[in-house]
Formats: C-alpha cells, structure tokens, sequence
C-alpha cells in the first residue's frame, strides 16, 4: 500500500509543474531555517514578556524545542541503520525525483523527525502562534518529501510520529532540571542571556509590614474560658492594661486605663 500511495503522488507531481518550485522548497533541508526562525522569535517574545521581564520558564522549555529536536534526530538514526530501507527512486528508478536524490536510507525521513519534534517542542512551550505554523510546516514538509519523489509516505508519517513522540514523552524527565538552570542563568552573572524575571518580588512592604504603634503596651493576663465570658473593648487611648476578670466577679473583662488598674491582686478592685 505504502508503495501504491508514492506511485499515486508521483503521478500526480508528474502533471503539476506549476507546484513543483513551492513544494520542492519544502522538501530540501533550507526549509528547516525556518523553523529556527520561529524559534528566535518565540525566545524573542518570552524575553520581553509582554514588557514585564522575562517569562523564565517559558525560555527553559523553548531550550527544551532545541535539545529534544536533537535527541529526536539522534533516536533516529540508529532506527534508520536498524531498517535499512532503501529510498523509493533506488527501488523503482522510473520514478520522477525533483530534487537532488539524497544518500542513505530512508525510514524513518528525518527531514519529518525534526519537524514533528520542533513543532510539538512549541506547543509544550506555551506559544501557540508559533505551534502552529510549524505545526503547518511540518505538514508541508511531510508531503513535500514524498511529492518530490524522495521518500515513501510511511517514511514520512513515521518521522513525524517520532519526532512527536521523542520530544513529548522526554518532556517531563527534563523540564524541571532546564527550569532550574535557566534560573541560575538569571541570578548571574550571564543573566544579559535571559534577562530580568517577570516575576521581580514585591515593589516594597505594604502598610502592616511597619505597625505604628497607639499606645504603650501593657500587660496580658488570659484566664481560663470558665473565668470570663466576654471581652469589651475600650477606646485605645483609655486602654494600657487588660485583667479579665473572673466569671463569679463580672460577666465581662475590660480595658482600663492605667490609672484605674493594679498590678497582681489589687488589680481586682477594677469593675465597672
């Protein structure tokens, strides 16, 4: 099937010459530069988050776009010399290639394994813009490989699926640790690399962080719930000292000024 499907696009790039200048861009490795594009202005944006520093989190995973597109293509290679397929125009040399026959084995395309990994690299990143057009790209490149003869659409759709899934399912073993070091980046001296956090701490202490006080502060005597019943309150500039007094003596505790309480015992004679 996977042969009859490359037969039928083949065909098909045969009787569409007008298409073949697009389409063969997409299918040479300069098309890849554009991914790096996207890359640069998504970094761009994170940098300057919206004019309030530096979103550091986001740069860590879009250093993760970079290094699980790498790891991606590395996971492929070993795959590509474990299947050895031959490319399709080595198989079938009638065939129209538009461009120039490059060497090797062809599953899977590594061409797609960059691409579905960039791509799913910028969604985990947060920028969807970005996503998704190369998300779209990565679709043209699938197609644009196969349209130019140099590549089985199997080969195509598995790359993709590869690069995909490399970068999705490595993900969540190495955010944490780039989160960190981006981090560190920005608290030294090479912090001009990411530049200032979003999140820069408070601008100052709000008004409770300095208590004024209203008056000289007395003492505290809390008895036993079964010794006071209620509280009621002074004004603070009639209040130095609290006594609350036992149940059997008032149903309330009060504040009184300094003049009209004691110390220890004598303290008691003070009732409303």
């Amino acid at each position: 099937m996977d042969r009859r499907l490359y037969l039928d696009v083949n065909r098909f790039a045969t009787r569409t010459a007008w298409a073949h200048g697009v389409i063969a861009f997409f299918a040479r490795p300069s098309a890849l530069v554009i991914l790096a594009v996207l890359l640069l202005v998504a970094l761009a944006r994170a940098r300057v988050a919206g004019l309030g520093g530096t979103d550091l989190d986001q740069i860590a995973a879009l250093v993760w776009v970079a290094l699980g597109t790498g790891l991606a293509y590395a996971v492929s290679l070993p795959v590509v010399h474990l299947v050895a397929r031959a490319r399709p125009f080595v198989a079938m040399p009638q065939v129209t290639v538009l461009i120039t026959r490059p060497t090797g084995f062809g599953f899977p395309n590594e061409h797609t394994v960059i691409a579905g990994a960039f791509a799913a690299g910028l969604w985990l990143s947060r920028t969807r813009l970005m996503g998704a057009v190369a998300t779209l790209i990565a679709i043209l490149v699938a197609l644009a490989v196969v349209y130019t003869g140099i590549a089985y659409p199997g080969d195509a759709v598995v790359g993709l699926l590869l690069g995909v899934l490399v970068s999705v399912a490595l993900y969540p073993f190495v955010i944490g640790s780039l989160q960190e070091m981006v981090h560190a980046v920005a608290r030294s001296p090479l912090k001009v690399l990411v530049g200032g956090a979003r999140h820069k701490g408070p601008l100052g202490p709000g008004p409770a962080a300095h208590p004024k006080p209203t008056a000289e502060s007395g003492t505290v005597r809390i008895l036993a719930p079964d010794e006071a019943r209620a509280v009621r309150l002074l004004p603070p500039d009639k209040s130095r000292r609290v006594r609350i007094l036992p149940s059997a003596e008032n149903d309330a505790a009060h504040i009184l000024p300094p003049g009209e309480m004691g110390t220890g015992s004598g303290a008691d004679k003070a009732r409303n």
